[in-house]
């Protein structure tokens, strides 16, 4: 089984779990973490090792590469190393709908290996587009 937690600054987390729901559904097996002001490294950590409430696989998506978010997951995850515990910064509104719609189908190394292919295609600058469009008539 497995099971998302997102970890960001703020409120961050809680809100991009929102706003997938709005277009998801219901993502029952995606957790929240925030990290607040006042918050140091090992609170954070603490936090992340409370929603790991099961034996499940987890990805952890989180905001910024080498944040406080990203450095408190990969610290848990190298406390654990007989635990199946994946992390990719960057987390965006398409990245956390591209983990619910293979949660349950896929295995976590391969939704790791999509996630990181992805971010080239769901970036986009209108003005380039407009010139490729304009190239291709």
């Amino acid at each position: 089984m497995n099971k998302v937690i997102l970890v960001a600054h703020g409120k961050l987390a809680h809100e991009m779990k929102n706003s997938a729901e709005m277009i998801f559904g219901e993502l029952k097996d995606f957790q929240t973490v925030e990290f607040l002001n006042g918050d140091g490294l090992q609170t954070l950590q603490e936090k992340i090792k409370e929603s790991m409430t099961d034996a499940a696989n987890y990805l952890i998506l989180c905001d910024l590469f080498c944040g406080t978010p990203y450095n408190a997951s990969c610290g848990l995850a190298l406390e654990q190393p007989d635990r199946k515990i994946e992390i990719v910064s960057g987390m965006s509104l398409p990245l956390v709908l591209e983990a619910a719609s293979m949660l349950e189908n896929s295995q976590l190394s391969e939704i790791v290996t999509h996630l990181t292919t992805i971010p080239s295609q769901t970036v986009q600058a209108f003005s380039q587009q407009v010139i490729e469009d304009e190239e291709d008539f």
